[in-house]
């Protein structure tokens, strides 16, 4: 018997200051399953991860999470920001500590302090846990903040361009370092939904790849990334395969872009533009 998905979008659809950004999304996503939200500026990639956190409430159509009705934000989503949203006045390790108080409040300090001293050193930070985030690289600030969102233990972590600022050799480190946490299994092995522009980044971690139109945003494909896991990145650029399901994602975005320029050009000429 097949188990319910996690999480669950149904007839999903989102309009601000009368303008519909996305329109009658149907989506179902598995515990422990790993997808990438991809597609053109402006198709609702973040805000249907915003819709999913409970940082915005669907105009119509429901966002479920584990058969409930998601009515705000919850500790069974943790978020990731492509702009860390730590507290720049609090050391890392005091940016956890906070988190934790309002996520596991039965823990003493000193076990929150061990939690995040723990995480800290599971993404390689562990001689930073007492700086300030403006003492630190990029990289590293958003490795603190990933230590945060699996410090919470939430079974869901919905990433928001994570990775979008960093140079490529740190945007690799920091992809490489992600999967290599997912694919440890256990807890760690979060239902992840992670919104990027990069198709080889939703290649390389995802499970499926769902691909956003815009005109409203809707579905325009489901791609499931038949890759052998464990992955890394130099088996996955020498394999056929994933050069055929980047060609295929690529004309897919390709396709998304023609289909907003002729709506926008058929929009002009309608108004007499």
């Amino acid at each position: 018997m097949n188990k319910p998905p996690l999480i669950e979008l149904r007839d999903l659809s989102f309009s601000h200051a009368g303008e519909q950004t996305l329109a009658h999304i149907d989506l179902s996503v598995a515990a422990s399953e790993f997808i990438a939200v991809i597609g053109p500026s402006g198709c609702g990639k973040s805000t249907l991860l915003r819709l999913v956190g409970g940082l915005l409430m669907p105009s119509s159509g429901e966002v479920l999470v584990g058969g409930k009705n998601v009515t705000g934000p919850g500790l069974d989503r943790a978020m990731v920001f492509q702009d860390y949203s730590l507290f720049p006045w609090s050391s890392c390790a005091d940016n956890i500590v906070l988190a934790l108080e309002q996520a596991r409040p039965e823990l003493t300090r000193a076990e929150r302090r061990q939690i995040a001293d723990d995480y800290l050193t599971m993404v390689g930070l562990a001689n930073a846990g007492r700086k300030l985030p403006g003492e630190l690289s990029g990289g590293m600030r958003q490795r603190a903040a990933i230590a945060r969102a699996l410090a919470m233990n939430s079974p869901i972590l919905l990433m928001d361009e994570p990775f979008g600022a960093l140079d490529a050799i740190t945007r690799a480190k920091q992809q490489d370092m992600l999967l290599e946490i997912w694919q440890a299994g256990g807890s760690l092995k979060k239902t992840v939904i992670f919104v990027t522009h990069d198709v080889d980044e939703a290649l390389i971690l995802a499970g499926r790849v769902i691909v956003l139109g815009v005109c409203p945003g809707h579905v325009a494909a489901d791609i499931p990334v038949d890759l052998p896991r464990p992955r890394s990145r130099a088996t996955l650029m020498a394999d056929g395969r994933f050069r055929e399901l980047r060609e295929r994602l690529m004309q897919e975005l390709n396709d998304a872009v023609e289909r907003q320029l002729a709506a926008s050009q058929e929009q002009q000429g309608g108004s007499g533009i």
